[in-house]
């Protein structure tokens, strides 16, 4: 268990306020993306792995490879969403300049 909550410290995650207080509990950490939303991981005690809640849905991973890789991927469509508003944002400078 403890590998996963390394990994999600490392990547951001927040651990929930009194998952120290019950020692056989699922352990609940926390992210806040600006596109996303709350992304939320359980660290499941039954089952060896994670489960994510993002935008309403779970996902179970027991690989930190495909944890790694959907995390990724989470990371490119804020970046690619980021890049539309900078492009939108510098498209409506360029048109109020007097030429």
């Amino acid at each position: 268990m403890s590998m996963y909550r390394s990994y999600l410290l490392k990547n951001n995650f927040w651990a929930k306020k009194g998952n120290e207080k019950m020692p056989n509990s699922e352990k609940v950490f926390i992210k806040h993306d600006s596109e996303v939303g709350g992304i939320y991981a359980i660290i499941l005690n039954d089952k060896k792995g994670v489960k994510m809640m993002v935008e309403g849905k779970d996902y179970y991973f027991n690989n930190f490879d495909k944890l790694d890789s959907f995390l990724t991927r989470l990371q490119q469509r804020k970046d690619d969403f980021m890049k539309i508003l900078r492009r939108k944002d510098i498209s409506q400078k360029l048109r109020m300049l007097e030429i």
